[in-house]
């Protein structure tokens, strides 16, 4: 099997973004351990599974009884786990990937992409640092740690670290539809909605366009809607229009 551990999750996928309004939670560090045979035999029992994705997990599973101590191997089965939306074993693939090659920056980054699903925040940001320093210009790092960043409401560095992405490569649209939430959050909104207006020029992703036309016509009618509101509340306490300042 050749995939790489980079194809685990698409660089430039749109990724949820959050916030988070209790930034200050201590997070109790959780251990990983390896998967039991048993646990990737009851995995591979799982008659929901998808044919081809059972095939490719049999495949990896007979090549890791060869080689076990194989960081590769790991991190490969760590996305089809993922494609199997078993995100904990997933996790648990990918840390003895890290562990076995610690100076891999890309297991690093999926591990920490893996982490922020569980909002283990503190340890996501510690993976995703260490990613940077041992591959600073790693757009896909920058571009999940703006996605942490936002989720724990640091969303100036946040915008830094999608500015990056943008500044590296123009042509990809995620990163202005990640920048443009951010800009929200900073309001503004100008340059948000010219974010959302570049996304839907170089994006082919129709789900995700429609997603941004439906929100730049809300920041559209913001204002509008806004007095609406304040207008009724107004006048159901009994106050004129005119109070409205």
């Amino acid at each position: 099997m050749q995939t790489s551990i980079k194809y685990l999750f698409l660089l430039f996928t749109i990724v949820t973004l959050y916030s988070c309004n209790e930034t200050k939670q201590e997070e109790k560090k959780t251990e990983y351990t390896p998967l039991t045979s048993k646990e990737v035999q009851e995995s591979l029992d799982d008659e929901s599974i998808d044919p081809e994705y059972k095939a490719q997990l049999e495949n990896l599973v007979a090549m890791m009884n060869e080689h076990p101590k194989s960081a590769r191997l790991f991190a490969e089965r760590a996305n089809i786990f993922v494609l199997m939306k078993k995100t904990m074993q997933a996790l648990q693939d990918i840390t003895m990937a890290v562990d076995l090659e610690p100076d891999n920056a890309e297991y690093r980054i999926n591990k920490s992409q893996l982490l922020r699903q569980f909002k283990r925040n503190k340890e996501a940001l510690v993976e995703i640092e260490e990613a940077l320093k041992l591959d600073p210009n790693s757009v896909g790092g920058h571009f999940n740690r703006g996605a942490l960043f936002f989720n724990i409401n640091y969303f100036e560095k946040a915008l830094a670290d999608f500015t990056f992405c943008i500044d590296a490569r123009p042509e990809v649209g995620p990163p202005y539809f990640n920048r443009a939430f951010t800009y929200e959050q900073l309001h503004d909104i100008d340059a948000a909605k010219a974010d959302l207006n570049k996304f839907i020029e170089i994006s082919d992703n129709v789900e995700w366009k429609k997603m941004a036309v439906t929100k730049i016509e809300e920041w559209n009618n913001i204002d509008f809607k806004t007095v609406i509101k304040d207008k009724d509340r107004l006048e159901a306490m009994g106050m004129k229009e005119e109070s409205v300042k």
